[in-house]
């Protein structure tokens, strides 16, 4: 079966008593009919529509949506739909303006993008020039940071970043933004914008109705001709726009770089089939011993789950790409559905080090999407129908945190600048923070290892990357060499960085007892206990001691 990955942005109208407003004439008692079709049919079809919401806040939405559905407009009902879907935190079970033509919606002619200073107008058509590169500040009647968050607790998703990654794209939709409320003439809308301190105001005009292409959610728009912020060449990965999956051999790099943007198989009469392409990159590898792999999954929303196996089998195959400072994968809010299965693959078998921004997944999500059809409006609501699960049923975690996080700012991206591949060549190059600590320590200077580890705790870089177990791996090493008076400086360290984790005081203990200072560890083992109640190490460590919780 082949996962759907439905790009989905679920957008939510609030539900108010002047219901009527609005340039199109009520829905009328037809659309409670799909609702009442919605509300029988997706917890019928879902494996477990109530993983994420409950049943009675479900069966509430759907007594109030049917109350007020006859009296909206049709944007508002679109939208207010929207909105009930969304409510299972499920990506792939949506209702999505770029792939269903049913929809009918439309774009006005910019592209928005949300960087780490702002969200910015990255390109217009030709008339609206004047606003490319420049930081917007309000669109219709609301704030950009109120219409981003009004658009992102309403998109179906199972973290922000996925909310992160499509947001912008949905405030470009003028039907989306009458649903909302968002603007009191979708016909004209303004967009005020700040550059070099002075604020300006543009009106955009809709310019056309999205033209759904398969399941390329970009390619809804036709951009060809427009004006484009990004001043320099563009980075490896805005390449070759529109191409599923190549490959390049960087020479001066010694850099293999693999653009994934689709996990499908192209048909042999466009192009080479993903079987030729993934023989033909594993072929250049073996041949050209490159210092990097890159495995850019940025852009990959997904495709068809077997096509995995290939290149998770030919990375590891491979000793001397599969090592934590050659092989780099890198993700961002748009990887998804079976580009994340192939995320979790890599993560749980190779050595790769992630790069960029979390995924857009959860590692426990739903999938395999299947259309269901309203009869009187003809939208269709996408609803998974397969579970897909992390290797360890305990793992909850809402998205794969990369290693080395690399944000991007517009003016990187004027510049074609790609901080990842920046990260990616960097890497290694600045030392491994540990080893700072270690040789601090070793000759005494507590303070300095302190300072070291401060700064790599406050760079950026590290934001998703977790010292504790690695402080406490240093630790470990000092104490089994016999260097147990700089242990304990470590584990105090880490006790004073991560003072919530039972693991931690439970580690300064064992070394202090180990050091023969009794008292000093009897108290660490009961701050574990006390932060929890069942860490068995601990308690076990007090009755050897002679001493009680």
């Amino acid at each position: 079966m082949r996962t759907i990955p439905c790009l989905s942005l679920l957008l939510l109208i609030a539900l108010s008593s002047n219901a009527t407003s609005g340039p199109s004439p009520p829905v009328g008692e037809a659309w409670r009919e799909d609702l009442q079709m919605v509300a029988r049919e997706m917890p019928r079809i879902h494996p477990n529509l109530f993983y994420r919401m409950s049943r009675a806040s479900w069966d509430s939405a759907v007594t109030s949506l049917d109350r007020h559905l006859p009296a909206m407009s049709r944007d508002q009902a679109l939208i207010a739909l929207m909105k009930l879907v969304a409510m299972a935190h499920d990506g792939h079970t949506s209702i999505n303006p770029v792939f269903d033509r049913a929809l009918g919606f439309r774009y006005y002619p910019i592209q928005l993008e949300a960087f780490d200073d702002g969200v910015f107008v990255v390109a217009a058509d030709k008339g609206y020039e004047r606003c490319v590169g420049a930081r917007v500040t309000a669109i219709g009647k609301a704030k950009i940071e109120d219409a981003m968050t009004a658009v992102a607790t309403t998109i179906s998703s199972e973290n922000e970043w996925w909310s992160r990654a499509w947001t912008p794209q949905r405030l470009t939709m003028p039907e989306i933004l009458d649903g909302l409320g968002l603007v009191d003439d979708m016909e004209r809308l303004p967009l005020r914008f700040e550059r070099n301190g002075k604020s300006e105001v543009v009106v955009l005009k809709p310019a056309g109705v999205l033209e759904p292409q398969g399941h390329n959610p970009i390619g809804a728009v036709d951009r060809t001709g427009w004006v484009s912020m990004r001043r320099g060449e563009a980075p490896l990965s805005q390449r070759n726009p529109g191409v599923p999956y190549w490959v390049t051999y960087v020479q001066k790099d010694r850099t293999l770089y693999v653009c994934y943007r689709a996990v499908m198989t192209m048909d042999p009469a466009h192009g080479e089939t993903s079987t030729d392409f993934w023989r033909r990159v594993f072929a250049l590898a073996d041949s050209l011993g490159p210092e990097r792999f890159v495995l850019d999954l940025r852009e990959n929303g997904g495709g068809n789950n077997f096509l995995n196996r290939q290149v998770v089998r030919g990375l590891l195959r491979r000793a001397a790409i599969d090592r934590r400072d050659r092989l780099f994968v890198v993700t961002s809010g748009r990887t998804f559905s079976a580009a994340m299965n192939l995320a979790v693959d890599l993560e749980k078998w190779s050595e790769a080090t992630f790069v960029g921004q979390p995924t857009g997944n959860a590692l426990n999500f739903y999938g395999d999407a299947r259309p269901l059809v309203l009869p009187k409006s003809g939208i269709s609501v996408n609803v998974s129908t397969l579970p897909w699960r992390p290797y360890d049923p305990r793992d909850s975690r809402d998205f794969i945190a990369p290693r080395i996080y690399t944000p991007m700012t517009s003016t990187q991206y004027a510049k074609g600048q790609d901080p990842a591949m920046e990260a990616i060549l960097a890497f290694g190059s600045q030392g491994n923070p540990m080893s700072g600590v270690e040789t601090a320590v070793m000759r005494g200077d507590s303070a300095e290892a302190e300072r070291v580890f401060e700064r790599a705790r406050r760079d950026p870089i590290n934001r998703f990357r977790s010292f504790e177990a690695e402080l406490n791996l240093l630790g470990y090493s000092l104490l089994n060499a016999g260097h147990s008076p700089q242990a304990i400086t470590v584990f105090r360290m880490n006790s004073r960085a991560y003072p919530g984790s039972a693991n931690v005081w439970d580690s300064l203990g064992e070394a202090l007892a180990l050091a023969g200072m009794k008292e000093p560890a009897i108290a660490a083992y009961r701050k574990a206990l006390d932060l929890d109640p069942q860490f068995r190490s601990s308690r076990d460590a007090l009755a050897r001691l002679g001493a009680s919780h």
